[in-house]
């Protein structure tokens, strides 16, 4: 039987016996709930910041420069925010987030996000439109059409 390979702990080297099985009170289940979600979210986000930072190297990107660190810093706290929010746990950088980021449902349901920085840096720092209103109108009504398929004229593989 499978059974017959399991060796239980023995019951008399248990040093806090009210502390075995459910006897923990509803406070001290929640503040070990806590614990453990900001650990899974921390070791979670070092492992993604670890990933991005080993291809941010193999892509050639300076990661040495400070300018680097602190734009890597930002990306990876709105992360930290992001899982966070999965688990309905507030951080600091999901108000920035709500505050400069309007979701757009299209009229086939897909969704995109639109940043606006204005809601967060001043005058003197405030991107600039590349585009006219006439280009930007064409685009949109370009970008509204549905079924339209570009062909071009010539093989882009040669």
């Amino acid at each position: 039987m499978a059974d017959d390979k399991i060796i239980l702990f023995p019951q008399n080297k248990i040093v806090n016996q009210n502390r075995v099985g459910n006897n923990v009170s509803p406070e001290e289940h929640q503040r070990i709930v806590e614990e453990q979600t900001k650990e899974f979210v921390e070791s979670t986000v070092d492992d993604i910041a670890y990933t991005l930072l080993d291809k941010f190297i193999n892509a050639g990107i300076r990661t040495k420069e400070d300018t680097f660190t602190v734009d890597l810093a930002l990306a990876i706290d709105c992360i930290r925010g992001l899982i966070y929010r999965d688990f309905k746990k507030y951080h600091p950088a999901q108000a920035l987030s709500d505050k400069m980021v309007q979701v757009k449902v299209h009229r086939n349901g897909q969704k995109s996000a639109k940043l606006d920085y204005s809601m967060v840096i001043d005058e003197k720092h405030k991107p600039h439109r590349p585009l006219s209103a006439d280009v930007q109108k064409e685009v949109k009504d370009i970008s509204d059409m549905e079924g339209v398929e570009f062909i071009p004229d010539f093989d882009p593989d040669n």
